[in-house]
Parts: C-alpha cells; sequence; structure tokens
C-alpha cells in the first residue's frame, strides 16, 4: 500500500545585516537595531521549532558589513542550527566571499540553484546585481532557469525564491529597487503551470498577493519581513517602524497549495 505524500514545511527568514561583532548597532536605521542579536534570538525560536520542518532558506542581505568577518560569525551562529539551511545573496551581499566563508565553516550551509523533496521543487533564483540596490537576472540566468524549469514533469510543483521583489509593492521608494527584468520574468514563468509562488525578501516587510499569469493561472507571491528591522511603504522615503524580529513559514501540500503565514517575536 502506498504511504501517502507528506506535505514540505520550510522555514524563511530574511535580510539579517549582520556584522562581524555582535554589539554593532545597524548603521542606517535610526531605530537601535543590533542585527546579530536578531538573528540569534530568531534561531534560538525557530531551533524549537525544526523537528517539524525541513529546511531554512535565508533569502539575502545576510550582512550589511560585507567583509569575511561577517559571514564567519553568521556560519557560527548557525552552527548548531539543526536544519540544512540554503542561501541567496542580496544586494549587501558578495556572493563568491558569502559562499567561501559560509560553506567553509559549516556544511549544513547549501548555495545551489535547484533542490527537490517530495513532489515539489524549490528554485533558488540569484538576483544579485553588484554595486546596485536593484535585482538583475542576466540572460545567461534566464537560460539556466529555464533548463531547470523544463526539467519539472507534469504533476510535479515548483516554489521559487529571490531576493528582490517581482512586482510592485506600492512604495513609492522602494519599488524602483525590485527586480529590473519583470516582464521577461513573467513572460518565462507563464509557461510552467508547475509553478506555484515565488517568495522574496528585501522589501522588509509583509506582502502578498496572486499574480495572474494567464486566465486560469495565478501565481502567490510573497514578501517575507526582515530579522532586523522593518519599514513602511507609504511614505516618499524610506520610514521605519518596527524592530520585531520576523520570518516565514511555508507548508506545500502534496496537491500543489501553499499554506503559510508570517510570524513576530516580541521586542
Amino acid at each position: 500500500m502506498n504511504q501517502p505524500v507528506a506535505a514540505v514545511k520550510l522555514l524563511q527568514i530574511t535580510d539579517t545585516h549582520c556584522y562581524a561583532e555582535d554589539d554593532s548597532r545597524l548603521e542606517w536605521s535610526d531605530i537601535v537595531v543590533y542585527p546579530n542579536k536578531s538573528l540569534i534570538r530568531v534561531l534560538a525560536h525557530l531551533e524549537q521549532l525544526a523537528e517539524n520542518f525541513d529546511a531554512l532558506v535565508i533569502s539575502g542581505d545576510l550582512v550589511q558589513e560585507e567583509t569575511a568577518g561577517a559571514y564567519q560569525r553568521i556560519a557560527e551562529i548557525l552552527q548548531d542550527f539543526p536544519l540544512p539551511v540554503y542561501i541567496l545573496p542580496g544586494n549587501h551581499d558578495v556572493p563568491e566571499l558569502m559562499w567561501s566563508e559560509l560553506s567553509r565553516q559549516n556544511e549544513r550551509i547549501n548555495y545551489v540553484t535547484h533542490t527537490a523533496f517530495s513532489g515539489w521543487h524549490v528554485v533558488f533564483v540569484d538576483t544579485h546585481f553588484t554595486g546596485h540596490p536593484e535585482g538583475d537576472i542576466s540572460d545567461e540566468q534566464f537560460a539556466e532557469l529555464k533548463v531547470q524549469l523544463d526539467q519539472l514533469a507534469l504533476g510535479e510543483y515548483a516554489l521559487l525564491f529571490m531576493h528582490h521583489h517581482p512586482v510592485p509593492i506600492g512604495s513609492p521608494w522602494m519599488d524602483h529597487m525590485g527586480l529590473q527584468q519583470t516582464d521577461a520574468f513573467w513572460s518565462l514563468l507563464t509557461s510552467y503551470p508547475q509553478i506555484q509562488g515565488v517568495v522574496f525578501g528585501h522589501i522588509h516587510s509583509e506582502f502578498s498577493m496572486d499574480y495572474p499569469v494567464t486566465p486560469e493561472k495565478s501565481i502567490r507571491v510573497l514578501g517575507t519581513p526582515a530579522t532586523c528591522v522593518q519599514a513602511k511603504h507609504n511614505d516618499e522615503e524610506m520610514q521605519l517602524d518596527d524592530t520585531r524580529p520576523a520570518w516565514r513559514e511555508l507548508v506545500l501540500q502534496p496537491d500543489g497549495t501553499i499554506e503559510t503565514a508570517v510570524h513576530y517575536l516580541k521586542d
């Protein structure tokens, strides 16, 4: 008798903005925030949930201080975390340095473009654009992404993680810093009914919508708040208003549906 296929359960954190030293304050925040300490608090809480989940995804801006020491400190903080960890670079990261330092110190950390669970594929799209806050997918990356998506069988499902937002979020100051190739991105995804969701960070706030790719098909689009500080998006310039660290939980069901919730720690 066939065993029922289990749901895939993922934890996501994003925008940790860490430093080499835990006592370093986030330099661009007028609210007092210590990013390393926020990450430590979140991971301590998530460790208590870990037995019910399959993996942790960190979707970019791992560091604020773009140094080997900052990545080494993140590796130390993650050293005892009990789940596989998948990482993506954000606009504040240095991808080669990020991977060399994290992989050298922590074998649980993965920097890949794709991984598979039971019935679900998780695809990691690198939108890092060196020297720029906005997101970019090169022609070569689009070609590689298409190759990966072409391998999806009918009846399987896929979830994409990226750092930058691929849709406008209604923010006067943030929307110009999203993914630049949105038309090409969504045009590509239209051809793959297996794709059920796109999850990102970068915006330091919660976001959710169903993006219509065909008259019959929509894709969940989910933005996750940061571990360090949250932002408001109704002003012309950046405003910060919340220091509660956040994370997202995702349950990928065997029938292709996605159950998800965002949670915050208390101040």
